[in-house]
């Protein structure tokens, strides 16, 4: 009785090591490089991209107007203490549209968008920290 449980069980280590053989076998023969297919990368569409340069350039605009109790009178002077670069808009390449209005920069700021057309849209900016889309 003894010996056949030993029997058994080494019959079913044996079955066991032959399938885990198996699937290393099949693994490393699919496994050369011209099975190799590298993961697929996503990238964010140019409106999302857009919202996030909107929102990273208000943040940084807003902490220059915390440094230095005004709005900066364009957005280079973010470079480089608040901003290590400043982007360009993924649609059509050029720079963002910034304006401020009112007087020894403590008025309102807008960033936004050369051509919101590219966007189906027909305004796209960012204005004292909202975003709006129309």
């Amino acid at each position: 009785m003894r010996k056949k449980k030993i029997i058994i069980i080494l019959s079913i280590l044996i079955v066991v090591a032959a399938v885990i053989l198996g699937y290393v076998a099949v693994l490393y023969w699919k496994g050369g490089i011209n099975n190799y297919e590298p993961p697929k990368q996503t990238y964010a569409t140019s409106r999302e991209q857009v919202q996030a340069d909107l929102q990273n350039l208000s943040k940084a605009v807003e902490a220059y107007f915390v440094v230095h109790m005004e709005y900066p009178r364009k957005l280079e002077q973010l470079q480089p203490a608040f901003l290590e670069r400043i982007g360009n808009d993924p649609a059509s390449g050029t720079p963002y549209v910034y304006t401020l209005s009112g007087t020894n920069g403590a008025g309102r700021y807008r960033i936004s968008v050369p051509n919101p057309k590219l966007y189906n849209a027909e305004e796209l900016y960012i204005e004292d920290g909202a975003l709006f889309q129309k």
